[in-house]
């Protein structure tokens, strides 16, 4: 029996951004694995882990192990499990390498995210990997760094439920200080809705603004990354808060207030 593992790869930048290309060359480029890409035919980001309901879906084929999907990134990971590879299903799934940042509550809006957290929930070790500049140059460092890690990473088990994601510096590999594992960061958007006039002088409204400034914080993505080391965040796809689940237990009863026979089950 082959120990060679089959690999997923998405983005959210779609099949034709310079990122995927790193990823894919970089994961190729080790022994025991062999890729098919399944990504977006356009951009899709901050897609985040919506799915095509209305329209229509195509499969394009670009070549051997290479197709797109014209949808989001969740859609992407769905119709490769549940169409393109049915019959030869993955045992990994990698989303990335993302054109910027992936950090604090940015995880929530990011496709590239979403299409990991799609493969998590087929079960499968799902890792999302982005460069972390806002406008990222040289992914140099980024390829590099997963030839060398990459074996680690994917050695760590990850628990049912849970991704993996993971922020590289924009740069050569000689800028990069190691590893740390963090917690997501808090960042904070000013002036994210721009309103402006169009040619016919009827206002519309464009979100983006100024990109974000972050809160410091030891621990975290962001401190990692902005003092030159790669960040691995686990995630979970439970969003559960148990403590203030366990807390509001005291809200409990059978029956509503004011009913006759309601009880209080504390």
């Amino acid at each position: 029996m082959s120990d060679t593992k089959h690999v997923l790869i998405s983005n959210d930048d779609g099949i034709d951004a310079h990122g995927i290309g790193v990823l894919v060359d970089a994961i190729n480029s080790l022994d025991g694995f062999r890729v098919t890409v399944v990504a977006p035919n356009d951009q899709q980001s901050a897609s985040s882990h919506s799915l095509t309901l209305t329209s229509p879906l195509r499969i394009i084929n670009h070549g051997p192990d290479r197709y797109s999907v014209t949808g989001t990134p969740t859609d992407t990971v769905l119709i490769a499990m549940e169409k393109i590879l049915k019959e030869d299903p993955p045992d990994i799934v990698m989303s990335g390498i993302n054109h910027g940042p992936n950090m604090g509550e940015d995880v929530i809006y990011s496709g590239t995210v979403a299409a990991a957290m799609e493969g998590t929930m087929f079960n499968l070790p799902s890792y999302a990997f982005s460069l972390a500049a806002w406008h990222p140059t040289d992914f140099s460092g980024a390829a590099e760094f997963i030839r060398r890690s990459i074996h680690d990473i994917l050695a760590f088990p990850l628990r049912k439920g849970s991704l993996m994601n993971i922020n590289i510096p924009d740069g050569p590999i000689e800028n990069i200080q190691g590893i740390r594992v963090t917690k997501l960061g808090s960042r904070i958007y000013e002036n994210a809705i721009k309103e402006q006039l169009d040619p016919h002088g009827k206002p519309y409204i464009w979100i983006g603004g100024q990109g974000p400034t972050w809160q410091r914080e030891d621990g975290t993505d962001y401190n990692a990354v902005d003092d030159g080391y790669v960040s691995l965040t686990p995630l979970i796809v439970d969003l559960t808060h148990y403590g203030l689940h366990q807390e509001m237990k005291v809200l409990e009863r059978d029956g509503l207030p004011g009913d006759s026979d309601a009880r209080d089950t504390r």
